[in-house]
């Protein structure tokens, strides 16, 4: 029995798939297997696969007819031979070092349901995005709930997850009916029950597709959704996490808004977000502008003048 079960869901992206497996295929810890779930793709998917597998023999293929990359995940994960779950989208790679780093801190952490690492940004063409490879802001480990659900919090990619086989049968699989936000609606239900372990080293390569990319709205209205389920789920999320949940995410949105220059929805949503909480506006307002200021001078400062 492999000691990890590395899932991939897939969906015409044959001319991807394949480094995304390679990049498995490469890594230093060599206990694993991998499971290919072809959310009906009318590409040449499969023959990729089966080529891939013909060396080393690690690699299962499975088609199912398009239901979206949260059946597919969980379709990968009935299937899970191993102790850990990895996941990887097909557009994506692993580093080297990404088993085996996260398995043993698992191995070595056994009160732990997932561990999680950093990413490295990249384009569509593969090339680093500005700031896309900085460590984040927020440093969440140990009892990350409810830290986790705040928009700042929010730094856990599904290709840096890996999580105890066992963990996933008890919080149940992928919301399928969820389109955005699905990851990090399992991320919340695995960390009301378990500890969760950032390890701080850049394990993955996650790829950014601007031409794939929803509309900023959609992601308000997505966000807004998982916040409502997680308030239904959990009755202990007070009015006072509730409001600076929702303000968060308004303002959060309303400056990417502005600086998208998409004025109009970016004076709504920093509406919004006043109108939900009056008294954090001003404060965050402040806070936004002075590090806006801070970080122009350091900018013309490196510059040299």
């Amino acid at each position: 029995m492999p000691k990890v079960s590395v899932i991939i869901p897939t969906y015409n992206r044959a001319s991807l798939l394949k480094e995304a497996i390679q990049s498995v295929l490469d890594q230093t810890y060599t206990d694993y297997e991998i499971i290919v779930v072809d959310d009906g793709s009318n590409d040449n998917t499969d023959e990729v696969v089966s080529k891939l597998n013909q060396s080393s023999g690690k690699v299962r293929y499975y088609y199912q007819v398009n239901s979206g990359r949260s059946a597919a995940r969980n379709y990968g994960i009935s299937l899970a031979k191993g102790e850990y779950v990895a996941f990887l989208d097909a557009d994506d790679k692993f580093l080297p070092d990404k088993l085996y780093t996260e398995m043993r801190a698992l191995e070595d952490n056994p009160d732990y349901g997932m561990a999680y690492s950093y990413s490295i940004a990249v384009d569509e063409n593969g090339g680093r995005l500005r700031g896309g490879s900085r460590l984040p802001r927020t440093k969440l480990s140990g009892r990350i709930y409810p830290e986790m659900l705040f928009f700042k919090g929010t730094t856990i990619t599904t290709p840096t997850v890996m999580v105890r086989t066992r963990v996933l049968s008890e919080v149940g699989g992928f919301d399928e009916t969820m389109h955005i936000c699905e990851d990090l609606d399992m991320w919340r239900r695995i960390a009301r029950r378990y500890k969760v372990l950032q390890i701080e080293e850049h394990l993955s390569v996650v790829r950014y597709r601007n031409n794939e990319q929803p509309p900023l709205m959609k992601y308000v209205q997505a966000r807004t959704g998982y916040y409502q389920k997680a308030i239904a789920e959990d009755p202990g999320l007070g009015r006072g996490i509730q409001s600076r949940l929702f303000f968060e995410m308004y303002f959060g949105y309303g400056l990417a808004a502005l600086l998208n220059r998409d004025i109009r929805s970016g004076l709504r949503l920093l509406k919004q977000s006043a109108s939900v909480s009056p008294f954090l506006f001003p404060f965050e307002s402040s806070r936004y502008l002075c590090h806006s200021a801070i970080s122009k001078l350091s900018r013309f400062l490196d510059r040299g003048f």
